[in-house]
Order: structure tokens, then C-alpha cells, then sequence
């Protein structure tokens, strides 16, 4: 049986986050859920207040391009590895309908921003047959939104043109994509770069950022891809390709993918074909439904936008400073700190997450300097690494804390995964540290809770010998079995010594003791 193979390449939309719209002195700020910022919430405005006659396309009004979008647009290329043309130039792509009141977008055509980028990314063990993978990105081209459709449950249709005009970016990636894990993991990674340069904050289930999928399965043998160009061989036929749009989760870019293709691959072993179409994805019902024949480019009827001249990106732009982005601070997070590759791939994810660590990191080795014997920072690394993407990220996660309003200092953090890693508190009693460290809503120094609660790990023997005698005379036959060999049974002792220290005692200690005493006796 022959073998199928998917081809999938992605067009990702990102909203910019610039003061104005693209063509327009508009505010850009469509209606959005509200957000949450230095701990007040920001929503959008009503619909249809932040138009003009430019954005509802009124006769005689002429567009202004928004340099700062142009700008960001140009600091994505490069961040994508994208070389910038020196020649750039806006178009006009017509079609038809409600959401468009030109009846055309400004869009890019022949001469995008930037074009042949690419993007490597890096797979956890068992999750992808590929280790790395590197996606090529066609090009990055500047466009305005549509208008927003609403409809109504009776039929009717209401447009909000807030939307209308505001800066879009458009990345088009190769047909590289190899799995549906592949797509997700691809926009992830976009999301992450668009959150680093500070250009949109990319949120799928807000419209930020939107995702469409090219998807055909093709049957080994019969094809070849020429530099991004699938080829059929000999006289073989290329199955047409699907675009799947109304994906907007990162979930839903993974079932969608995935049903197209066994959609596909179903109908090729039926002998079944079909014509190049766009697919909607019903996240309900979990598969993609026909809406249309897919349009060519020619369909579009592309020609340069008259009232634009050409420009040059690179004398807008100028030097492009970038920052460390997230490819190679989860890279220096492993080789610097000692991170684990899933520790490091969380905390690089976002870019506040990634500052936050830095900063209790940078603590915690200033801290291992002081010791008078020679500590290895990969093993505090770890330590920290999985305290913050389990307990804190987990703590604040139930107690809804975003990380941008976090009250609680990186060097408090630091401190308390210090007095973890000195075994001056055990996990459980550091777990309530953080509780209340969280709970109170201002900075708080966990020294000074461990001492006032009294949640600092018994060390003294005298102390804790006297807890171990009582725990050995109220479980004789425990001990007795103990005795004839039976050796987990420590372990359910050594938890009757922690129950009765409220989880203080040095776990260590209790063993040793009890192993003494019930020897001695």
C-alpha cells in the first residue's frame, strides 16, 4: 500500500498593536475581550467609534501608510531571517464582500516587506518523529483588516468597522510543514517571537493572531518539492490543496490538520478526487465543512495600489535592533543555567516568565557565590526550574494571578527556593510559604513567615528523637513487622513522624533515628 505523505504550509495573520490604524489617524483598538495590565482591565471600544472616512471608504479619501507598522513588519522579517527588499510596494486585491467597504483590500503582492526566512524548532523527546525541524517562510507582507461580522440569530448581520484598517502582518510559510504537531508547534513559536519583539500580543481565541492551513496529501513517489514547489513526476497529478480557515486556538490548528488529512487520505484510497476549495473548521462538530471553490490569485485581480508609491523598507527602518529571542534564550537557559529542555522551553515561552527567571536566577548565583564550598548552579537550576513551572505557575493559575500583576519579588522566590535547597524547609511547608507569600497581595519575605509560622525542618535530634520514641509506642506491630524484614514499612513510620511534626521534620533525620532506635530496641 502506497504510502501517504501531507503537505502542509500556514498563512499566519497577526494583528499590530500600533496606536493607529494602517492607513488612518484611527485608533486601533477593535473590540476585544478585556485583558488584564498592571492590574486593571483594558477593553475595546464600542463598535464603529474609531472610524473616519478613510477606514469606511469614502470617495476622494487617500490612504497614509502607518510607519511605525512598517517598521515592526520589517522587525519581524528580520527576526524570521527574512531578507528585506529594497524595493517594497502595496496593491490592491479586490473581492467582494461585506466585510470590505473599498471592495478591496491594500494588501502586498510581488513585493513584500521581506521574503526567504525560516524558522528552526526544536522538539521535546516522544512528542515528534523529527527532532528539529526548519520551516521555511516565503514572505512577510504588510495588509489592512477587514470590518468585524456579527450574526445575529435570526438571520440578520451586523458589521463593526473599529476593525476595518487596523495593521495586519501576513507570514507564509513553505510547504515544510510535516504534521499536524509540526503546524501547532509553528505557531506557537510565531506567537512567541511576535510577544518578544512587543508588536501584538497574538492571541489566537482573541482574533489577534489567526492561522490558515494549506493542506493536500500526495502519495509517495509522485511527487517532489523544488525549492517550495510541489511537482508532480512524470504523469502523475498533484491532489489539489484544501485551505482550511475559522481555526483559532492552537488545539484547533492541530485537530483540524488532522482531520483534513484523514479526510484526504480517505477519499485517495476510495479513488475519489477533488477540486483546490476552502474548508471552514466547525470546532463542534470537529471537522471542516465546504464553503466555496479556492480563488486564485488571478481571481483577485491584484494591481499596485495607485495612491502608495513603492518605498524602501530598509531607509524606513534603518538598523534593526532585535532582542535575545525566545529560539536562543531557551538555548542559553539550558547551556548557562543548567535547565532541563522542558524547563527551559516554559520559561522562554513568554518573555515575562523568561525576566521573571532571570531575576531569580541571577539571585540564586550571587547567593551560591557566598557558600564557602563550590555549588554547581544546574543543581539549584533544577530546583528553581521545577518550582516555578509547577508550584508558582500552578498556584497562581488556580488563584487566577496573571505575571504581569505578580506581587511577589524574583529575589523573595529566590530566597525561598534557597531555604529549600539548604533543607531549612521540606516541600510541604514551602508549599505554604508560597500559599501565603501568594495569597497576601504584597511581597513578603519567607524567612520571616518560616520563623513566625514555626515551618522551618526539625534538625535537632534531642527534638525530633522525642516525636520518633512516641511514634515507635504507638505502632508496635508496625515495628515488629519492620523487624522481620519487611522494609517499606519505614516508610509508613517515617510518615507518622512527619503527620506529628506538621510535615517539619527533616525527612533524613526521621529515618536515621528510626532506623536507630528500632535496632536498639
Amino acid at each position: 500500500m502506497s504510502k501517504y505523505i501531507p503537505i502542509i504550509g500556514l498563512e499566519i495573520h497577526v494583528e499590530l498593536k500600533t496606536k493607529s490604524k494602517m492607513f488612518c489617524s484611527c485608533a486601533n483598538n477593535p473590540d476585544r475581550p478585556p485583558r488584564p495590565t498592571s492590574g486593571l482591565v483594558e477593553a475595546g471600544d464600542a463598535p464603529n467609534t474609531n472610524v473616519c472616512e478613510i477606514c469606511l471608504a469614502h470617495p476622494g479619501t487617500l490612504p497614509v501608510p502607518n510607519k511605525t507598522a512598517i517598521e515592526w513588519a520589517a522587525k519581524i522579517a528580520t527576526a524570521l531571517g527574512c531578507k528585506l527588499n529594497k524595493e517594497s510596494k502595496f496593491d490592491r486585491k479586490h473581492y467582494f464582500y461585506p466585510d470590505l467597504p473599498k471592495g478591496y483590500q491594500i494588501s502586498q503582492f510581488d513585493q513584500p516587506i521581506g521574503e526567504h526566512g525560516f524558522i528552526e524548532l526544536q522538539f521535546p523527546v516522544g512528542k515528534n518523529p523529527r527532532e528539529a525541524a526548519r520551516i521555511g517562510i516565503t514572505r512577510v507582507h504588510l495588509e489592512e483588516d477587514t470590518a468585524k461580522l456579527t450574526h445575529g440569530a435570526k438571520g440578520e448581520t451586523l458589521v463593526d468597522f473599529n476593525r476595518a484598517g487596523v495593521p495586519l502582518v501576513e507570514i507564509v510559510s513553505e510547504p515544510d510543514v510535516q504534521s499536524a504537531v509540526e503546524a501547532k508547534s509553528y505557531c506557537q513559536e510565531l506567537q512567541n517571537i511576535f510577544r518578544y519583539l512587543g508588536v501584538s500580543d497574538a492571541d489566537m481565541e482573541k482574533g489577534h493572531m489567526r492561522c490558515e492551513a494549506n493542506v493536500s496529501v500526495q502519495e509517495e513517489g509522485k511527487f517532489t518539492n523544488d525549492k517550495g514547489v510541489i511537482k508532480p513526476t512524470g504523469k502523475n497529478k498533484l491532489n489539489a490543496k484544501v485551505e482550511v480557515k475559522n481555526i483559532n486556538s492552537f488545539r484547533a490548528v492541530e485537530k483540524a490538520i488532522e482531520f483534513e488529512i484523514k479526510r484526504q487520505t480517505a477519499m485517495i484510497e476510495k479513488g475519489e478526487s477533488w477540486k483546490q476549495q476552502t474548508r471552514g473548521w466547525d470546532d463542534d462538530k470537529g471537522e471542516t465543512i465546504l464553503q466555496r471553490e479556492k480563488e486564485t490569485s488571478a481571481d483577485y485581480r491584484y494591481f499596485p495600489e495607485p495612491d502608495i508609491p513603492p518605498f524602501n523598507p530598509v531607509k524606513i527602518t534603518g538598523d534593526i535592533s532585535l532582542p535575545e529571542l525566545p529560539a536562543a534564550k531557551r538555548s542559553r537557559f539550558r547551556d548557562e543555567y543548567g535547565f532541563s529542555y522542558s524547563d527551559a522551553d516554559i520559561l522562554a515561552s513568554d518573555a515575562h516568565w523568561a525576566a521573571f527567571t532571570e531575576q531569580v536566577m541571577s539571585e540564586l548565583v550571587d547567593w551560591l557565590k557566598t557558600l564557602s564550598k563550590k555549588e554547581s548552579p544546574a543543581q539549584i537550576a533544577r530546583l528553581a526550574g521545577g518550582w516555578i513551572t509547577s508550584k508558582l505557575m500552578g498556584a497562581m493559575a488556580e488563584r487566577k494571578i496573571d505575571i504581569r500583576i505578580l506581587k511577589l519579588k524574583p529575589e523573595n522566590f529566590a530566597e525561598l527556593v534557597a531555604l529549600i535547597y539548604t533543607n531549612k524547609v521540606n516541600s510541604t511547608n514551602a508549599q505554604k510559604i508560597l500559599a501565603e507569600m501568594l495569597n497576601s497581595g504584597v511581597d513578603m519575605d519567607p524567612t520571616h513567615i518560616m520563623e513566625d509560622k514555626g515551618y522551618g525542618q526539625i534538625a535537632d535530634e534531642g527534638k525530633l528523637g522525642e516525636v520518633v520514641d512516641e511514634v515507635l509506642k504507638s505502632h508496635p506491630e508496625q515495628v515488629a513487622q519492620f523487624k522481620a524484614g519487611k522494609e517499606p514499612i519505614l516508610q509508613f513510620l517515617k510518615g507518622m513522624v512527619m503527620k506529628a511534626t506538621e510535615g517539619s521534620a527533616d525527612p533524613q533525620m526521621a529515618e536515621k533515628l528510626l532506623r536507630e532506635r528500632i535496632k536498639i530496641s
